[in-house]
């Protein structure tokens, strides 16, 4: 399978193996619910596929992912996730991150700016700058 026919849902799905591989830090945000903000996974997603687990037992993790403090999220219900692969980024380093970029539009009609407002739930403007400034800081 080419990295272009690949599903939203498959492409979160390698996303949330890697992360698990890996600890790394991230933000994962839903369509209806509150984002998880500065998480890691568990490694139990990685460790399955490691030690062979088969198809039943794998859609079961999917279905009940969880974070390093326990938080349990289902798979089919991640709509972004933004990676830190640096890990998570500091106060400081978050307000020297340039806004400028933010203008820019990820897809026709609609700039970095609202896609973080819309997908981190922001309530107001001053969130959707800090949510902004930690999509840019990734």
């Amino acid at each position: 399978m080419t990295e272009e026919n690949i599903t939203p849902l498959q492409h979160n799905m390698r996303r949330l193996v890697d992360l698990s591989r890996r600890e790394g830090y991230c933000d994962i945000t839903f369509r209806n619910r509150a984002p998880l903000i500065g998480v890691r996974l568990s490694p139990r997603l990685n460790a399955a596929l490691m030690y062979g687990a088969g198809a039943e037992k794998m859609a079961q993790l999917f279905d009940q992912v969880e974070t390093r403090n326990g938080t349990v999220f289902r798979a089919v219900d991640v709509w972004v996730i933004v990676e830190f692969p640096d890990g998570l980024p500091s106060d400081e380093a978050l307000a020297e991150v340039d806004l400028a970029d933010g203008e820019a539009e990820v897809v026709p009609g609609v700039s970095m700016r609202q896609m973080a407002k819309e997908i981190y739930h922001c309530a107001d403007d001053a969130q959707a700058e800090r949510m902004l400034r930690r999509v840019l800081a990734a």
